[in-house]
């Protein structure tokens, strides 16, 4: 592997983040919601959640941020596989043309998707 510096480790991080963020996160979350809030337009879904369709805004506002919760907390245990298992499996990140392991950028990458603070994936890539 490539060694890196602080930059471009940074560039790598924050590419990564952006994409786990828009396309897994919000994309999972806004299929979610649509279900939660009974706002489909998939036929099947509407018929499937039905239930869902009488629940008052204060109990959707709860569904919703308990799927936040649960598909935040599924992307972390998903990243915190590559350090419990560092010889099984590699996430490998690539820039201009070179390989470069998840685990020599980032020490805790689970924690980059459960930082809460203004500098966390979440608060600077998720657009819901």
């Amino acid at each position: 592997m490539n060694t890196l510096d602080e930059k471009m480790q940074q560039e790598l991080m924050d590419a990564l983040g952006e994409k786990v963020v828009k396309e897994v996160r919000d994309g999972a979350l806004t299929i979610a919601r649509n279900r939660a809030n009974y706002t489909s337009v998939n036929p099947v879904d509407r018929k499937t959640y039905a239930a869902l369709s009488d629940l008052t805004d204060e109990q959707k506002n709860a569904v919703c941020y308990l799927l936040s919760k649960t598909v935040t907390a599924t992307i972390y245990r998903f990243l915190k596989l590559f350090e419990y298992y560092p010889d099984e499996m590699k996430l490998i990140l690539s820039k201009n043309g070179n390989d470069y392991d998840i685990l020599d950028i980032s020490e805790e990458v689970g924690a980059e998707i459960a930082s809460e603070e203004e500098d966390g994936w979440i608060q600077r890539f998720s657009e819901i």
